[in-house]
């Protein structure tokens, strides 16, 4: 009704291709993302904050996909012009630097990642103050970066400096704080500290549960962390009652397809009950795919 070119119309497909991107459709996204983003320069203009935005979408898109260098190219372009445009204490240049961070962090860049996320945290807690979600959320993120480098105990202190600081609040900002409480669990993990992990991902997969449900995927990524650190324990029962959860309620089929080579799980190997489950799982992707 309105035309392709219509601000309303290209809008909705930015919205379209988001949704496309977090479903895991990244393809049939960044075809979209694409088309919608030429449209977009040409009738918003390249610095118009839906252009930016939709910049965004695109990087995180090609991240997904693996396309590091085409990420980051876009992600620092997006990023000089929100500084020129926005400022360097908008919010929306606050969240471009942190995606960058990301992106650097795919590609083991550690250090830079670093220095971004440090300068982000400086900001947002002048900014934003020390307790908003955003500010707690890049305080996590340094120090699961910290820790990547082999810093673990400040990597710890950092990241857990986040999770004390803040109580379990509603799916607006519970996302954050289970981001942070994940980077502390794979620390401990990392450390062999398989207990500790254990009471983490629990504590963790319970906030989840309350504040998305029990079939939203983050859920369900906990739930499954968690049977991991079990079967490293040697409690067989307990984390095939996991799996056989995480499968029906609330994992992507795609992930699923990753539980019969995951090497946390090599203690199951051998029983039926987990090859019933490694069955299920390629069944339910096999007929998700067949929707597509």
């Amino acid at each position: 009704m309105l035309g392709p070119n219509h601000p309303d119309t290209l809008k909705s497909l930015s919205s379209l291709g988001w949704v496309l991107q977090h479903s895991g459709h990244y393809a049939e996204a960044e075809k979209l993302q694409r088309e919608t983003l030429e449209s977009e320069r040409r009738v918003f203009g390249p610095d118009d904050p839906e252009t930016l935005a939709l910049d965004q979408h695109l990087a995180w898109t090609l991240l997904s996909e693996g396309h590091y260098a085409e990420a980051e190219k876009l992600q620092r372009e997006t990023l000089d012009t929100q500084r020129r445009i926005l400022g360097l204490e908008n919010s929306e240049t606050l969240l471009s630097m942190n995606s960058l961070a990301v992106t650097l962090l795919r590609q083991g860049r550690y250090a830079e990642a670093e220095k971004l996320y440090r300068q982000a945290f400086d900001l947002q807690r002048r900014v934003l103050g020390p307790e908003n979600p955003h500010t707690l959320a890049t305080m996590g993120s340094l120090g699961w970066t910290v820790a990547q480098e082999g810093r673990y105990d400040r990597g710890r202190e950092v990241g857990a400096g986040g999770i004390r600081n803040r109580a379990p609040c509603p799916r607006a900002g519970a996302s954050g704080h289970a981001d942070k409480h994940e980077r502390h669990s794979c620390n401990l993990s990392r450390e062999g500290r398989y207990s500790e992990t254990e009471k983490s991902w629990q504590q963790l997969r319970e906030i989840q549960r309350r504040a998305f449900g029990p079939d939203d995927v983050q859920t369900a990524v906990s739930t499954y962390n968690l049977a991991c650190v079990v079967a490293r324990e040697g409690r067989r029962d307990e984390a095939l009652s996991l799996l056989r959860e995480v499968i029906d309620h609330g994992l992507l089929p795609s992930l699923g397809l990753g539980i019969e080579n995951d090497s946390d799980l090599q203690s199951l190997h051998g029983d039926p009950r987990f090859d019933a489950i490694v069955a299920h799982a390629k069944e339910r992707a096999a007929a998700a795919a067949k929707q597509q």
